[in-house]
């Protein structure tokens, strides 16, 4: 039964600890072997006055600046089960799910009935079969850790939005269409929009 602790000062929302529960348990399923109905992440928040490095308590050392700033890095997004999506190019399809959302493609078993078929760590798969005027899916949702900047990138690669940045039922959410006009709704955990 796989046990991993973090220890790391006080300060993270829920949201945030509930992103980094699940890319732990990601990598320790893909990396490890891990079955994540046995793993067990216990995450230890310690005031920074509980904490010391060097001989000086953490809350008497000057702040560090981050190494990247937050709005460098990259949105990731995260996944949340499996879908089986049908697609009517299989190409195109892939490129927008990689190259506009950041997905990554994983080795999976071949469908049993031979169709061309690619999935992904965030949880969906693509088939193709899509046959004109035919929709498979109302909508996928996923989670990811900043919409704003994600929002912002798809905006500036034309993508098309059925809903533009609005306070969803998750959080601060957007709804985008893939090149086949399914709908995708991806929202930032807890966020809301700035009053």
């Amino acid at each position: 039964m796989p046990f991993v602790v973090v220890e790391m000062w006080d300060g993270r929302s829920v949201a945030q600890k509930r992103r980094l529960v699940r890319a732990i348990t990601d990598a320790m399923v893909t990396y490890a072997d891990a079955k994540p109905e046995h793993l067990h992440v216990v995450v230890h928040d310690t005031p920074k006055e509980s904490w010391g490095r060097a001989g000086i308590l953490s809350s008497d050392m000057t702040p560090e600046a981050p190494a990247v700033a937050a709005e460098e890095k990259p949105t990731k997004i995260l996944g949340y089960g499996h879908m089986l999506l049908m697609v009517a190019d299989m190409a195109r399809s892939v490129a927008f799910y990689v190259e506009k959302l950041g997905f990554t493609v994983r080795p999976a078993k071949p469908l049993a009935d031979g169709r061309p078929f690619t999935a992904f760590t965030q949880g969906i798969a693509l088939v193709a079969g899509l046959k004109a005027g035919e929709k498979q899916v109302d909508h996928m949702a996923f989670e990811v850790d900043r919409i704003e900047p994600l929002r912002d990138r798809l905006k500036a690669a034309g993508v098309s939005f059925f809903n533009d940045l609005h306070d969803g039922p998750y959080g601060l959410t957007i709804y985008v269409a893939d090149p086949d006009g399914n709908k995708i709704e991806l929202y930032e955990a807890g966020a809301k929009m700035p009053v």
